[in-house]
C-alpha cells in the first residue's frame, strides 16, 4: 500500500467503482480514478491518476459515492451531486451524466447523505429521509419499484439519527431501532 501524494490531511474517504473522493480537514474535496460518467466532478470525462481539487461553491462536511455518482453535503446544508444520472440519482431527470456539481432540490437543510449503487439518500435536519434514483429492488423505501428523479420523502421514517446505503439496500437508525429496506 502506497501513500497518496499531493493530498492534504484527509477527514474521510468515499470509494466508488474505480474512483475515490477524499474530504480534507479543510472541508475541500479531491477526486481521482475512473471518470467515464464525470464522477470526479472535474468538468471532463478523462481518468485522473492523482488527487485533483473538485470545484464546489461551498465547503463540504460529508461525501458519499455510489457506483459512478457522488453526493456532497455542504456547510450550508445543501446537497450537490455529479456523475452518472441513468436512474435519476442526481435528483433530476436530465442530463444523463454531469461532469460538474449540480444542486439537488430538497425541502429542508440536510445533515447527512448516503449513496447506493445508483440511488441516493439524504437525512434532513428534521429527521426525515429523502430517496431518489434506482428503485427496481425497493431500495428507495417508497413501497414500489419505480425509479425517482426527484427526492421523495420516505413515509414512516421520522426522527432518524443516521442513514446508510449499500449496493441495493438501505438502512435508517431511529431512537434505538434499525430499519432496513431494499434487496434482501
Amino acid at each position: 500500500n502506497d501513500r497518496v501524494a499531493g493530498l492534504p490531511a484527509v477527514r474521510t474517504l468515499a470509494v466508488g467503482k474505480g474512483y475515490m473522493v477524499a474530504l480534507t480537514q479543510d472541508q475541500r474535496l479531491y477526486a481521482w480514478g475512473g471518470n467515464a460518467a464525470g464522477q470526479l466532478g472535474l468538468g471532463h470525462l478523462q481518468p485522473v491518476e492523482t488527487p485533483t481539487l473538485v470545484q464546489v461553491p461551498h465547503k463540504v462536511t460529508a461525501v458519499a459515492a455510489g457506483s459512478t455518482h457522488v453526493l456532497a453535503l455542504t456547510t450550508a446544508g445543501t446537497v450537490l451531486a455529479w456523475g452518472s444520472n441513468n436512474h435519476g440519482q442526481l435528483g433530476q431527470a436530465a442530463p444523463a451524466y454531469a461532469m460538474t456539481p449540480l444542486s439537488v432540490a430538497l425541502p429542508e437543510r440536510v445533515q447527512a447523505v448516503a449513496a447506493g449503487m445508483y440511488f441516493s439518500l439524504a437525512l434532513g435536519n428534521s429527521g426525515n429521509v429523502y430517496a431518489w434514483g434506482w428503485n427496481s429492488l425497493g431500495q428507495l423505501g417508497l413501497g414500489d419499484a419505480e425509479d425517482r428523479a426527484v427526492p421523495t420523502r420516505i413515509a414512516g421514517l421520522s426522527k432518524v439519527r443516521a442513514i446508510a446505503a449499500g449496493q441495493a439496500h438501505a438502512a435508517a437508525l431511529m431512537a434505538g431501532a434499525l430499519h432496513g429496506w431494499g434487496s434482501n
